[in-house]
């Protein structure tokens, strides 16, 4: 059998999506880190600006009116002095590697004769001096300033971040307006447990969605239109063929020497036999089962004690505390299919088990014969499939586990294969925890 897929459609869309925010996120930041550039150059070659601007200024003043000028051009966050180098100890060393940004300008202010130095501070607040020498004194002016990729990455950053999680929400919300209807789907065709159903058509629904239900709901009256030919067909022949067998077993059982009468009446039992199969098929398929529902364990009773009476190999053993009411013929017709195709094929003895599990309840028939595999248990449970060479006389057409099969779902279970060391093989029902039981 071919292994399900370990990942659904949903959770394939999502990872989709993270990756395409994941992509957005990473190109976003590469954007940024390329507008950034430019402004943080501007920004430098400002402040180089207002150094070359400042020595420019104290030269054209005379020099017992630089100190004043001084005084008057620090404001702010700027500071214009005689170099102190008290002061520019406490701004600490300056880094290893000078900021990208500050390189360029400050080679080109090395050959205009000012130096140019980078201090960082702990609170992302750098300061940038500036020393020059004039008429043999040195002059010192002090700049403080937030880093240009400091001030604006925390704005950026949160601009980002929020894009991000509208991209987030916008892509997850497309997954799952996507992946809902598809997994509704899934979830409708799995109820239906093997019964095809219509389902239901939402004008709501997206263009793709809708062909396809209309598509199965097509599919789903095709083949009831074709099984309902076959079930009139089955039905017809079934009991037109009743009226016949019964004149010529009168017949056999009259004017038959009664050596050629067993023979011929058992060929017309095995023909009785496969009529009475049609019947019982084509009203699973096409009426609600008759009786009033009773306890599983009295039903399950009431179909072994023929055989035990009859002197049949079969054992019965009921392991149950509660039972549900169940419709006695789904039972009879279940149970009775079952003990049949054990005793025909399998070999004896053949024990029939009713048990509470944790999981609910299980109704199994075991015999020690060969068993089948999934594959030979998935062809026979198809109506008039026959595996082997099977038996004409004892009136065998390839609808006994069909017919099991089909009455397991009145029963709300399902049937499976089973194999155990001493009991040998089994076919077992499951039937999951009624909810509302009576005691057996």
């Amino acid at each position: 059998m071919t292994a399900a897929p370990s990942r659904s459609l949903v959770r394939r869309l999502t990872w989709g999506a993270v990756l395409v925010v994941l992509l957005a996120f990473g190109l976003q930041g590469l954007v940024l880190g390329l507008w950034l550039q430019p402004l943080a150059d501007q920004f430098v070659g400002g402040a180089a600006d207002t150094a070359r601007l400042t020595r420019q200024a104290l030269q054209a003043t005379p020099a017992a009116q630089r100190d004043a000028l001084a005084q008057a051009l620090s404001v702010g966050g700027l500071q214009v002095r005689h170099h102190d180098p008290a002061v520019e100890a406490t701004l600490g060393p300056p880094p290893t590697l000078d900021p990208p940004e500050f390189v360029t300008h400050a080679r080109r202010l090395a050959q205009e004769g000012i130096r140019m130095t980078v201090h960082q501070g702990p609170d992302r607040t750098d300061a940038v001096s500036f020393r020059f020498e004039l008429d043999g004194r040195s002059w010192w002016l002090l700049r403080t300033i937030t880093r240009p990729t400091t001030a604006i990455t925390g704005t950026l950053t949160l601009w980002l971040l929020m894009i991000a999680l509208a991209t987030t929400g916008a892509l997850l919300w497309s997954v799952r307006a996507i992946a809902r209807p598809l997994a509704d789907l899934a979830g409708q065709l799995g109820a239906q447990q093997g019964l095809l159903q219509p389902l239901p058509e939402d004008r709501f629904s997206s263009r793709e969605l809708h062909t396809v239900v209309r598509a199965f709901n097509e599919l789903v009256g095709e083949v009831r239109h074709q099984s309902a030919v076959r079930q009139q067909l089955l039905a017809g022949v079934s009991h037109d063929l009743r009226t016949p067998l019964a004149r010529l077993r009168l017949r056999v059982e009259t004017q038959c020497p009664d050596e050629l009468a067993g023979e011929l009446t058992a060929d017309l039992l095995a023909l009785e036999h496969i009529v009475d199969q049609f019947l019982a098929y084509v009203q699973g398929d096409t009426a609600a089962l008759p009786g009033t529902p009773r306890p599983l364990a009295d039903c399950v009773r009431e179909v072994v004690a023929p055989y035990e009476a009859a002197g049949q190999p079969v054992n019965l053993r009921v392991d149950l505390q509660a039972s549900r009411l169940v419709p006695p013929l789904a039972v009879r017709r279940l149970l009775g299919n079952l003990i049949d195709n054990a005793l025909d094929y399998g070999r004896a003895p053949v024990n029939v088990l009713l048990r509470d599990t944790p999981a609910g309840t299980e109704l199994a028939v075991w015999d020690h014969g060969p068993g089948m595999t999934e594959d030979e248990f998935a062809r026979a449970q198809q109506p008039f499939v026959r595996l082997g060479a099977a038996r004409a006389d004892v009136g065998h057409c390839g609808l006994g586990l069909a017919i099991a099969t089909q009455m397991a779902r009145p029963l709300g279970g399902q049937l499976h294969l089973a194999h155990d060391a001493a009991l040998g093989f089994g076919i077992v029902l499951r039937m999951p925890p009624a909810r509302g039981g009576h005691t057996a």
